[in-house]
């Protein structure tokens, strides 16, 4: 139990390091300005789109920081728990594969993918040298803290969107979007002379660490792991029409979660057997793979729920608005004002009248019970101040561009046809 609480106050003296050390306080600002940047283009975006003023992009910075800290935690914890050394990971390798496959397609800046690269060409080449194991375990774990912030905050402030569904109609539905700066601390593994260590050090159980690459050390020198600030970046992107942005997120956070768990398991295995190397480097893209084709088939196989053909369907609403006030919400379905049949947004702007006193307005929701409810409003009717889904007939919607290299390709293919 001492063993525990020295090992606590250690990485508590390095987080503390970590926030008071200028170059950290510059890599956090660094990676804070980039989410700040995918921030603002969000707002950009609804602004372009909508009108809609709707986030502050320096106040969703600096909480998904503060949610990006908890996720830092939660990784070092299990970095520590597992012995993983970012040393025997290779981790300059496997950004330098992350940012390849983003060339490709966007969707590739994922750590599984350019993990199972790099592990690739390691167990086919013997370059670059690197554990194998120890790399797909801190994948697993990046992945793990990534379902954990998903399932707490991959879900607030989605971005209503207009998509083309397949039938061809357009519908609404939503972009969930997340950026987190991740201060965390990692393990790196030393070999020095026994003489030479005079430091704060914690004696560990006999099976740790679990992630144990066989280093030589040579006689008169000893094996030690010191604990190493690192900044992390993780990100969540996704997009639903079928079911309320919460949902989608954790359902998306649990099947991350299992795979995660999946992979670290197999990560073991791979570390006490070199042989099944080969598992958890197969495992990372196709797994995460499987778990993008189920989202996409839940989204496919169930229909659109967002839309605007049998009343005006909300969205979202703007901030400080009547909406707001009023408590009306998304997927709330306004059905008749006073009694008049509300059909679509031409009934809702012919009864949005100055002159109405006191509207009685008749709202439906299939996601929240009950499902039907009537809102009374005080005084004339202002602009309601919502974003509507969109008529199937809507023109305007949200198209997705290619990565570059695909896009190059793409215009080599135009030429050549010409």
């Amino acid at each position: 139990m001492n063993s525990l609480w020295q090992l606590v106050k250690i990485t508590f003296q390095t987080f503390t390091f970590m926030v008071t050390d200028l170059r950290y306080i510059l890599m956090i600002a660094l990676v804070s300005v980039l989410v700040y940047r995918q921030y603002a283009k969000i707002l950009q975006y609804e602004q372009g789109f909508f009108l809609l003023k709707r986030i502050n992009p320096l106040m969703e910075t600096v909480t998904s920081l503060i949610y990006g800290i908890a996720g830092g935690m939660l990784a070092t914890v299990l970095f520590l728990l597992l012995g993983i050394s970012i040393g025997d990971a290779g981790v300059a390798y496997l950004w330098l594969a992350a940012l390849f496959l983003m060339l490709i397609n966007q969707r590739f800046l994922c750590f599984a993918y350019a993990g199972s690269l790099v592990s690739l060409i390691a167990l086919l080449t013997g370059f670059p040298q690197i554990h194998t194991a120890t790399l797909m375990a801190l994948v697993a774990v990046l992945h793990l803290v990534e379902s954990f912030l998903i399932f707490v905050n991959g879900y607030h402030n989605a971005s209503p969107m207009f998509f083309k569904h397949e039938s061809g109609k357009v519908v609404g539905g939503f972009a969930l979007r997340k950026f987190w700066p991740m201060p965390t601390i990692a393990l790196v593994g030393l070999v020095m002379v026994s003489s030479g260590v005079d430091m704060q050090s914690v004696p560990m159980p006999d099976w740790w660490p679990i992630f144990e690459r066989s280093l030589e050390v040579p006689e008169n020198h000893v094996l030690i792991h010191v604990l190493f600030p690192l900044i992390v970046a993780l990100g969540y992107s996704d997009f639903v029409q079928t079911e309320l942005p919460k949902t989608r997120a954790r359902r998306s956070a649990g099947m991350l979660a299992l795979y995660s768990m999946i992979l670290l398991g197999l990560s073991v295995l791979a570390n006490q057997y070199a042989w099944l190397s080969i598992l958890p480097v197969i495992f990372a893209p196709l797994g995460h793979e499987l778990v993008i084709y189920l989202g996409k088939r839940r989204e496919k196989n169930n229909a659109p729920v967002f839309l605007g053909d049998d009343g005006v369907m909300i969205l979202t609403v703007f901030p400080n608005s009547a909406a707001e006030k009023m408590g009306l919400e998304v997927g709330d379905v306004i059905k008749s004002i006073n009694g008049v049949k509300i059909e679509d947004l031409t009934d809702l702007a012919y009864q949005m009248k100055p002159w109405i006193i006191d509207p009685v307005f008749e709202v439906e929701n299939q996601f929240r019970e009950p499902a039907r409810r009537q809102i009374n409003y005080k005084g004339k009717i202002p602009p309601l101040g919502i974003v509507p889904a969109p008529h199937p007939e809507q023109g305007a919607y949200v198209r997705f561009k290619d990565g570059f290299l695909k896009n190059l390709w793409k215009q080599l293919q135009a030429k050549m046809r010409k």
